[in-house]
């Protein structure tokens, strides 16, 4: 999600609010030399705290207090999600059902798919949003492996989507999905709990 903010702008403006500030408290309680040093220190020390702490725990309180940085940064995916897999093989289609555990912070996102013969790890997922719509996107890389005790397990693989979060709906994500073994599809992935 981090990449997703201008962050050369924000640590602009957060400087130059600080600046503002020091000076302004320099100026009023008329501190010079060590005194004025001393107080822009401190100040930083505390400024660091505060950051590290919206970055750690702050930013999904902000997020569920305020819906309007769903839609003005990124919407808050964490939680476990019910997908339907619609996939084509040669002349074979089909449906499979399987649960994605989705895990994101400040910095980072994540997200397994599990189901009754397989699970995949991630191997990159890259937040985005449309440059023109702003729609929320998710290009999403991973690697599959059959689960332990399959009776005929499949080889792994990797595949790659591009997910998109519904319009009308944030708890809705859909995409169509493509694998080095020449399968292709789409998934559906509806929210069914928030971590």
């Amino acid at each position: 999600m981090i990449t997703l903010i201008p962050l050369q702008k924000v640590f602009v403006s957060i400087a130059i609010i600080y600046a503002a500030l020091i000076s302004a408290i320099v100026a009023i309680f008329e501190m010079s030399g060590t005194g004025s040093v001393s107080l822009a220190f401190r100040g930083a020390i505390v400024l660091e705290l505060c950051i590290l702490a919206f970055v750690v725990f702050g930013w999904r309180l902000l997020w569920s207090r305020f819906p309007k940085f769903n839609e003005w940064v990124y919407p808050d995916l964490n939680g476990e999600w019910a997908v339907s897999i619609y996939w084509t093989y040669g002349n074979k289609k089909g449906t499979k059902t399987a649960v994605a555990h989705i895990k994101q912070d400040f910095f980072r996102l994540s997200m397994e798919l599990v189901s009754d013969e397989s699970e995949s790890e991630t191997l990159m997922v890259k937040p985005k949003k449309d440059p023109e719509s702003s729609r929320p996107l998710l290009y999403y890389i991973y690697r599959n492996e059959a689960a332990q005790g399959v009776k005929k397990p499949r080889a792994p693989h990797k595949g790659a989507a591009i997910l998109k979060l519904d319009l009308k709906d944030q708890n809705t994500l859909k995409g169509n999905y493509f694998t080095d073994h020449g399968t292709s599809g789409h998934f559906k992935l509806k929210r069914e709990k928030k971590i």
